[in-house]
């Protein structure tokens, strides 16, 4: 059906209405005639059908013999595409030159990204894949990606690895530095995963690797294992080779998501001060009260209370006996609505915050989206943000 869809474009075809008393009859005689169509929609004296181009020519005859009238409504295909552009050559040329420069664009690096650089600095990074030809403006023919990758930790000893990647016109490098001085500690040790995450980019300078790009983790499982294998002399199919325990080294980039959540409120709850107030004063001895003057409880629907003790003493001497007075202030609760274009962005903003205390905070987001949802009758806005993070951290396999 597709082939037969494309076949039809690129012959050509029109679509055409016919009205009048002889429109069966002129079905009739076509179909007799072999004459082919499809898509038919008839009515009462009407009917709308497709015709080849070849076709149309057949069926011309046809219609000044029933007496019906033809109108044509919609011509598709290539040879009326052709037939338009004929007289706009300019258009033609112009779209022609428009591609060829876009794929010429495209041709070439324009931007060089470096990524993974602690010590050293990026403008130093840069300087020394332009010694090595690598510019701004280079063709992407000219380029060997692994042969570059293999000459940066040569050219530099911070180096202990370099990747490249195309991505458009765009050139990543991200590098892999040398652990600043002895390490410290030097016990075998795996990596494994800090957070939840679906592995992006993986770099395994020690050890052995126990997951791959591609993979989804968990906190806590392993990455990185802290074993080398030590195939030495010849061994049986069903002996395993010898392992030495190190402390695994690498980088483990994956993907990773944060969400948070804020309730739509559609209504906002307003307290005012009406100005109205109430004092009450009690007689405090031992743990005990007595009301002297005023309500005994809260005397309004709503209101702040405010409280406050009173002693006297002298020295170190005190009085037993406490004032203690209490002051009711009325509060208006009113709720007022909020549409649901303002409603929606705040709860939006308050939930980006939330996000925002969960994600490190050197930490880009890769994609961010909200989401509404009803859960036991309330509305929620969900805040979703994808980050790309090293998720690898030192586990000892023996503490």
């Amino acid at each position: 059906m597709f082939i037969l869809r494309w076949w039809r474009f690129f012959q050509g075809f029109v679509v055409v209405s016919l009205q009048g008393r002889g429109v069966e009859r002129l079905l009739n005689l076509a179909v007799a005639r072999g004459i082919g169509f499809w898509d038919l929609q008839k009515q009462k004296n009407e009917a709308r059908l497709c015709l080849s181009l070849a076709s149309f020519k057949a069926l011309r005859p046809l219609v000044r013999q029933t007496h019906c009238r033809l109108h044509i409504e919609r011509k598709v295909g290539l040879p009326f595409i052709k037939f338009r552009l004929r007289r706009r050559w300019g258009l033609v040329v112009g779209l022609v030159i428009f591609i060829a420069a876009l794929y010429l664009a495209t041709s070439f690096v324009w931007y060089i990204r470096v990524s993974g650089t602690e010590r050293l600095e990026k403008e130093e990074v840069l300087a020394l894949v332009e010694q090595l030809g690598v510019r701004p403006g280079i063709w992407k023919k000219k380029l060997n990606l692994s042969e570059l990758a293999e000459e940066l930790p040569r050219r530099h000893s911070a180096i202990a690895w370099a990747g490249l990647r195309l991505r458009g016109i765009l050139l990543e490098i991200e590098i892999v530095e040398h652990l600043s001085g002895p390490v410290v500690d030097d016990r075998p040790a795996d990596l494994i995963a800090s957070k939840d995450g679906l592995i992006e980019r993986m770099v395994v300078i020690e050890g052995k690797a126990a997951v791959k790009v591609g993979d989804t983790v968990s906190k806590g499982d392993l990455l990185i294992e802290g074993v080398v294998s030590l195939e030495e002399g010849i061994l049986e199919p069903e002996e395993q080779p010898p392992v030495k325990e190190v402390r695994a080294r690498g980088k483990v980039e994956a993907r990773v998501w944060y969400e948070a959540k804020e309730p739509l409120k559609l209504k906002q709850t307003t307290k005012t001060v009406t100005g109205r107030s109430s004092s009450s004063c009690y007689l405090r001895r031992q743990g005990k009260e007595w009301r002297l003057w005023g309500p005994g409880e809260n005397p309004y629907e709503a209101a702040r209370e405010e409280s406050q003790v009173f002693k006297w003493g002298w020295r170190n001497l005190s009085f037993p006996v406490e004032v203690h007075l209490v002051t009711y202030r009325e509060i208006k609760i009113s709720q007022t609505k909020i549409p649901y274009g303002r409603a929606l962005p705040l709860a939006q903003k308050k939930a980006l915050q939330k996000l925002r205390v969960q994600i490190p905070g050197k930490t880009d987001l890769e994609q961010l989206y909200f989401e509404e949802y009803t859960e036991n009758g309330v509305e929620w806005v969900r805040a979703v943000a994808e980050t790309r993070e090293e998720i690898s951290t030192v586990k000892l396999r023996r503490p």
